[in-house]
């Protein structure tokens, strides 16, 4: 526990810390700060190494491992410090972004040194997956003569392990009663053909493809009600056996593989994902391959044997992919709907305009009375005719002590200070004007990144925002304008209002459809060019779509290159898709993978500790046709699998806990897929079923190591802290709990027994019927309590 604890503090995922660096830190330092802090050592600061950023500039060391609180660069990121905000352009980084270098900055700010990477004929997981020379699992390891778990242990083990829910008491009674040699079979078979097996083993993978409800947005909450429709097909497929291949290629290109319509909400994997191509190279490769590709961003590939022009060959084929959307309805329905949308897009275009115009009537009026605002807000002259509210902002505006310019204090000439904003005013808007020119003459996006572009000097860019951009001194918010505008203004005011209200009556509700990906117009294809150390202003040589060339390359020539690349990560010659998906299996059945680093399977990962196992499972995966359900089969009837486990007691996982709960009080509504909900006591859906959300993960899942759905997660993080404990005693959706499954045993013979066959699947000893009856009969003693210890058991939260 202590480890797993260690762990979950110091990164957010099982990673190495060298693999942390790359995907996490190397690429934004290479974006947002390389241009200004390597050769050129802006502010004496050089950020290329971690000798130099130790060092630091003129202000001092960049970082201190190990305290991201008293470390520059953090407080400059964070923009704490108002004379120091980094980067300069851009705004500021988003918070995953910075909560990324907090923890790199806490964990010692480790960096990767330059060694030279291993060759692809040297690394172990690209070798060919070798034919077996085992029959068995068992053979391998040795095990027929390990003494087996009993049959209580067994099922419970078992049904937890496919379904996430604990027998019910009538089958433990039939399993313990089945005195056949095929008892266990048939159970395998029996929970393997249960709906709520794909529940449980989606979920799994949807914690690999970072699966959320919502859009990540760090202001606001941006729910996406049709992303079911991945997480829902995701399961059917589990559900229906559907061969791994098939379920690889469709993530990728289900577009493309014109006879399989039915695939098409598999692109959620991308279209429901965080917008950032580098995301979809890395979840692509590590999620399917175990190749931390990413890290091959801003240069080779410091351990393993990719290039950079792989990175660019692969993130060409997603660049020229857009976000698309598949109706779910019929062509007369979408084209009602699109037409009636774009006519209220335009009618909002035409209110949204007027509003602006006159809002910026309002703010030049305002401009040429800044003298007389000015005096006001100091209390040196009269308020008359000046706007109240306005005047309010000037107020709080001259109070603030964090200006970002210097043009304005105690001293300041009103009429001068008048001259200066009307200046710049005007110059920003000349700005505007040259740089529109230039925008709308770049052709493609590569000009666009490198278009030289005017702004305003520092000082007069913050001025100009402190009084027109959002929230300035003279800025009117449409809410807000009506009560200036009068007469003919007023009037026209109210008949586009008007019309933007009816046609939002007019507008039906939206069809459903599926989030996904398409590819780009042939027009708008482009090869990528290598962004040299990461940096998109700085380009190098072309990097047309191929395949990993660790993996044999191959052009990627057909529409983006999607189709032929997922052909190439499925394809029996490719031995990393094989090892990775028996590896995750095989850890989420005993607790810790054959390769102990599920998504790195390269130079730094762990190497597997028992190489022909791996193997053996891998061969026989793609030789029944790279069905789970069989590779699942086999592993179960395993006598490894069925064998006494005293080393793995593990934990229910968030999931596990509150369906457990529910299932076990008679509340859970066994539903297959649907709409998201929130965790709630009234919700009583499967867990899986709760809203995920990028931007505020449920305190519930969160507090039961529950992943980060902003990245791809390649296993569970179990910790033991007191909060969980807390969760048990003060929860709302515990204490229901208890008052459902006091109501369910109430009419109970033996109430203490039910409860035990019902949490535990086992009956009392005397002991502990002694207690409880001792418990019960006491002043104080109720039957909800009582129910709620026994939920807090570790019996009742572990497995083993």
């Amino acid at each position: 526990m202590k480890r797993g604890l260690l762990l979950c503090v110091a990164l957010p995922s099982i990673v190495a810390a060298s693999d942390f660096f790359e995907m996490k830190i190397r690429p934004t330092l290479a974006k947002n700060c390389f241009a200004c802090h390597t050769n050129s050592k802006m502010g004496g600061l050089d950020l290329s190494s971690r000798a130099s950023v130790l060092a630091g500039g003129k202000s001092g060391p960049a970082i201190k491992p190990g305290a991201p609180s008293e470390s520059l660069l953090l407080k400059a990121i964070r923009h704490d410090d108002p004379h120091l905000k980094m980067p300069p352009s851009g705004g500021k980084l988003p918070d995953t972004v910075i909560a990324d270098f907090e923890t790199w900055i806490q964990d010692g700010a480790k960096w990767s040194d330059a060694k030279a990477p291993v060759t692809a004929a040297k690394l172990w997981s690209l070798q060919p997956v070798a034919a077996p020379k085992a029959k068995s699992i068992d053979e391998i390891l040795k095990a027929g003569n390990q003494p087996k778990a009993d049959k209580r242990t067994l099922l419970r083990r078992l049904s937890y392990d496919l379904t996430g829910l604990p027998p019910t008491p009538a089958e433990m009674d039939a399993f313990l009663a089945d005195k056949s040699p095929d008892a266990y079979t048939k159970a395998v078979d029996r929970l393997l053909a249960s709906p709520h097996y794909g529940e449980r083993w989606s979920r799994h993978w949807l914690d690999v493809a970072r699966y959320s409800d919502d859009k990540l947005d760090s202001e606001r909450d941006a729910p996406r009600p049709n992303a079911k429709f991945y997480r829902d097909w995701v399961t059917k497929a589990f559900n229906d056996d559907l061969p791994y291949d098939t379920f690889v290629k469709a993530h990728v290109a289900a577009d493309a593989m014109k006879d399989r319509p039915d695939l098409l909400p598999a692109l959620g994997f991308y279209g429901l994902s965080p917008e950032f191509q580098d995301d979809r190279v890395d979840v692509t490769t590590r999620g399917f391959m175990g190749f931390t590709v990413a890290c091959a961003q801003c240069h080779d590939h410091k351990f393993d044997p990719i290039p950079t022009k792989d990175f660019y060959a692969l993130q060409g084929v997603f660049n020229n992919t857009e976000l698309h959307e598949y109706p779910l309805a019929e062509k007369a329905v979408v084209d009602e709907y699109d037409r009636k949308k774009k006519d209220l897009e335009a009618r909002e275009k035409d209110l949204k305009d007027f509003e602006n115009v006159q809002a910026g009537a309002l703010a030049n009026i305002f401009t040429h009375q800044t003298a007389r605002f000015l005096e006001a807000a100091r209390g040196k002259g009269p308020a008359d005719g000046l706007d109240k509210d306005v005047l309010e902002r000037w107020k709080k505006y001259l109070a603030r002590t964090n200006r970002e310019h210097k043009y304005l204090d105690d001293s300041t000439n009103a009429e001068e200070f008048q001259k200066l904003l009307l200046a710049t005013d005007v110059e920003k808007k000349d700005v505007d004007d040259k740089n529109h020119i230039t925008l709308g003459s770049a052709p493609n996006r590569e000009d666009l990144s490198q278009a030289n572009l005017l702004s305003l000097p520092r000082d007069k860019f913050f001025l100009w925002r402190d009084f027109y951009h959002n929230n300035g001194v003279y800025t009117i918010v449409a809410a807000k304008l009506p009560p200036y505008l009068t007469g003919e203004f007023k009037a026209h005011h109210e008949y586009l209002s008007k019309r933007v209200d009816d046609a939002k009556k007019a507008l039906p509700k939206q069809y459903p459809f599926l989030y996904g990906i398409a590819d780009k117009a042939e027009k708008d294809r482009k090869v990528m060019k290598i962004h040299i150390r990461g940096n998109p202003q700085n380009l190098g040589e072309e990097a047309p779509p191929v395949f990993l060339t660790a993996l044999g390359g191959g052009k990627l020539t057909t529409g983006s290159g999607r189709l032929e690349l997922a052909e190439k990560i499925a394809s029996r010659d490719n031995p990393l898709t094989a090892r990775v998906m028996v590896n995750r299996i095989w850890l989420e059945h005993f607790g810790e993978g054959i390769v102990k680093t599920p998504s790195n399977f390269g130079n730094l990962g762990e190497r597997p500790s028992n190489p022909e196992l791996l193997d053996y499972l891998a061969w026989r995966f793609m030789e029944n046709g790279w069905s789970i359900k069989k590779l699942h089969r086999e592993i179960l009837l395993s006598q490894a699998y069925q064998a006494v486990h005293p080393d793995q007691r593990r934990r229910l996982d968030a999931e596990a806990v509150r369906d457990s709960l529910l299932f076990v009080a008679g509340t859970l509504d066994p539903k297959v897929g649907g709409d998201a909900e929130p965790i709630t006591e009234k919700n009583h859906r499967r867990t899986m079923y709760g809203s995920v959300s990028r931007r505020r993960l449920d305190p519930m899942l969160s507090l039961f190591d529950f992943p980060n759905p902003n990245q791809t997660s390649e296993q569970r993080i179990t910790t033991d802290v007191p909060l969980q404990r807390l969760f048990l005693l003060n929860s709302p959706i515990v204490m229901q709990a208890c008052e459902d499954l006091a109501k369910r045993i109430e009419n109970e013979k033996d109430r203490v027994t039910a409860a035990y066959k019902l949490l535990f699947q086992r009956e009392p000893t005397a002991k502990e019927k002694q207690l409880a009856n001792t418990f019960l009969t006491s002043a104080n003693g109720t039957w909800p309590e009582y129910l709620q210890v026994l939920y807090s058991s570790d019996e009742f939260l572990y497995l083993n």
